[in-house]
């Protein structure tokens, strides 16, 4: 019987500073050579979001959101700032956002 190797799981984290004064905590987690995932520490919340197809940078995205909003969340990092939106309505292509100008303050 074939052993397999566990699985090598490397992170990141990064604290960004939005428009408004806002703040929050990124935690980017990539399994072996898989994709990677999100998770953000934003409001006294933990939420996960997987990798998601962009045409440009760096977009994560989930089905679920903050207590009370109607849809998921989506983190979109592009050329050094970031936008945090959520999707509303029943298409992912309609958002509203949430934070706007995150840059990153360091780890």
């Amino acid at each position: 019987m074939a052993v397999t190797p566990p699985v090598q799981v490397n992170y990141r984290v990064f604290q960004y500073a939005c428009a408004g004064g806002q703040n929050l905590k990124v935690y980017y987690v990539q399994f072996g050579n898989q994709p990677m995932f999100a998770m953000l520490d934003w409001k006294g919340q933990r939420h996960g979001l997987a990798q998601a197809i962009s045409a440009s940078g760096a977009r994560y995205a989930s089905l679920s959101g903050p207590a009370g909003a109607r849809g998921g969340l989506q983190w979109w990092e592009h050329q050094g700032a970031a936008e945090l939106s959520t999707f509303t309505g029943n298409s992912t292509t309609t958002t509203k956002t949430l934070l706007t100008g995150c840059k990153t303050t360091g780890r």
